[in-house]
């Protein structure tokens, strides 16, 4: 049988937590092991996956409480992502060279390094954490991550890809839909 190319020529970047939630904090996965409805919003948009470090994980491990925007945001951690953001340039320049469209990133609503639109910060919240009223805490703006990934695609030129934030929460029901037009699974 002969061998043929089927790929599907787009790619979509994905945040890790989405793919794999043991990377989050303990005690905050909403899902277990994955998003299924991105999982499977993936799976039908016939988008290749490339899944994105996190750099949360890759910076103070599995066992790290966690933190708000306010107190990721220091030189040192901007520099983490900033080498990381590097990477996955590198790799959005060569699909882009081989005619593979980035279709998108997907980030996660709320998190303090992946939020595309929202993020979690408070400025009481410091030292261990403690139990924060989510309603105060939630507010407009984007994660650490996705600035220097942002930041990176601008530094080298490249077009950035289109951002789309799901949420964190599996309940979520408009998300597939919302989802599946992101990823032009309808088309």
């Amino acid at each position: 049988m002969p061998f043929s190319d089927s790929r599907g020529n787009r790619v979509v970047f994905v945040c890790h937590c989405l793919l794999n939630a043991n990377a989050k904090v303990d005690g905050l996965a909403r899902y277990a092991a994955c998003h299924a409805p991105v999982m499977q919003a993936l799976a039908e948009s016939g988008c290749g996956v490339v899944q994105l470090p996190c750099p949360e994980f890759l910076h103070m491990g599995p066992k790290r409480w966690w933190q708000s925007k306010g107190q990721y945001d220091t030189p040192a951690y901007r520099r983490h992502c900033a080498g990381l953001a590097e990477t996955v340039v590198d790799q959005a320049v060569m699909y882009a060279s081989a005619g593979v469209e980035i279709a998108g990133l997907l980030g996660v609503e709320g998190s303090p390094c992946c939020g595309v639109r929202q993020i979690y910060d408070h400025p009481e919240w410091g030292g261990r954490p403690c139990d924060p009223d989510v309603a105060t805490a939630k507010r407009g703006g984007r994660g650490i991550w996705i600035d220097e990934l942002l930041a990176c695609f601008e530094r080298r030129g490249c077009a950035a890809p289109a951002l789309y934030g799901v949420g964190n929460e599996a309940e979520e029901t408009a998300m597939p839909e919302a989802l599946s037009a992101f990823l032009g699974c309808n088309e």
